[in-house]
């Protein structure tokens, strides 16, 4: 009998009702794998309804090459996955031996959930940094470039200022004897290596 008593409080031992977010170290480049193996065991197991969301952030990142506008996604977070559930030792048994999990972060012997403001600040700095890799211009002021239209076509210049949002520079051309400057579209210039 106080086996038996044992084995029930080992099954008892984890236990939590309520939705929470967790952090699960994993096989960095694998992050959309392991959602995409959790996600079948958590059916086979019939746990859907108690692991409720998956989240590996991924942001998109403009940025010019060749004069072309290119498209790159960023990991925010390589090496790590997010998701929601409650909590129990068949969901904890389920989670950690799926393939490419190393570990849940912050468990020893029982999973701990990432605190609300925690989770607020990742949310956050999600948002934050698809605003900053919205428009990417990969020059930076006093940069020396050659301008690759116009009658001044392949003559060097250097950046005054980068106005993000519009996509442009201003460069001073030398016209007339004095500088004047120039707004010119970002894809029009080329660094001068």
């Amino acid at each position: 009998m106080a086996q038996d008593s044992n084995v029930v409080e080992i099954k008892k031992q984890i236990q939590d009702d309520n939705f929470k977010w967790y952090v699960l170290s994993v096989v960095s480049g694998q992050e959309q794998l392991v959602i995409d193996n959790m996600k079948e065991r958590v059916q086979k197991q019939w746990l859907s309804e108690d692991v409720v969301d998956y989240l590996s952030p991924i942001v998109n990142e403009y940025s010019m090459k060749k004069g072309e506008k290119v498209i790159k996604q960023k990991k925010l977070y390589p090496g790590y996955v997010f998701f929601k559930s409650r909590m129990n030792d068949k969901i904890w048994y389920v989670i950690r031996n799926t393939p490419g999990v190393r570990l849940i972060v912050w468990a020893e012997t029982r999973p701990v959930p990432v605190e609300d403001y925690e989770y607020e600040n990742i949310i956050s700095q999600i948002k934050k940094s698809q605003e900053r890799s919205d428009l990417k211009i990969p020059y930076k002021e006093w940069d020396v470039v050659l301008l690759k239209t116009w009658d001044f076509k392949w003559m060097k210049w250097s950046i005054k200022t980068i106005d993000t949002e519009k996509w442009t520079v201003i460069v001073n051309i030398e016209m007339l004897g004095r500088l004047t400057p120039v707004v010119i579209d970002a894809d029009k210039i080329e660094l001068m290596w």
